[in-house]
């Protein structure tokens, strides 16, 4: 009897290894899943910004052509500000994701324990998301000026 027990005990613990195990990868998977999305709303909407705001700078400053410059100034600050909330919210999947790896290592007493690691030796800060929101204040910055420079009087009598 205590050799199925012992058995019995030792299969319940495979299993629970095998679960926490396959949970540490759904977690790694999610958080791979959340900074792509992130790196490539912001590659997509920076690309997109710089692109328009170059077609932008080309229009000349004609009263027909004003709205549209001014609709498209103000797109250009909504998907700007749209990469920053992305952002904010994909670090909290990160957070949660990486932070259940970390869980699990610790549970597991695994050897290399890659996410703690990586965690402890990361620069504190937050220095990404902090250059994500600079950039976003520049590229909104740049769209105000769009906006107040095509409507400003002067511009509008140089042109003519």
């Amino acid at each position: 009897m205590d050799r199925s027990n012992g058995s019995e005990n030792e299969s319940k613990n495979d299993l629970e290894i095998e679960k926490a195990l396959h949970e540490y990868s759904a977690a790694l998977e999610v958080a791979h899943h959340n900074d792509n999305v992130m790196h490539e709303v912001t590659a997509i909407v920076w690309g997109a910004n710089t692109l328009l705001l170059g077609f932008i700078l080309e229009v000349p400053c004609e009263s027909k052509n004003q709205i549209l410059v001014i609709v498209a100034s103000i797109v250009g600050i909504r998907m700007s500000l749209y990469v920053r909330r992305i952002h904010s919210l994909k670090k909290i999947n990160l957070h949660i994701a990486y932070g259940i790896c970390r869980k699990i290592e610790e549970d597991l007493s695994l050897r290399h324990r890659l996410n703690n690691t990586i965690h402890n030796e990361y620069p504190k800060g937050e220095l990404g998301f902090k250059a994500v929101k600079a950039l976003t204040i520049i590229f909104v910055v740049a769209w105000g000026l769009v906006i107040t420079a095509d409507s400003s009087p002067s511009r509008q009598r140089m042109e003519r």
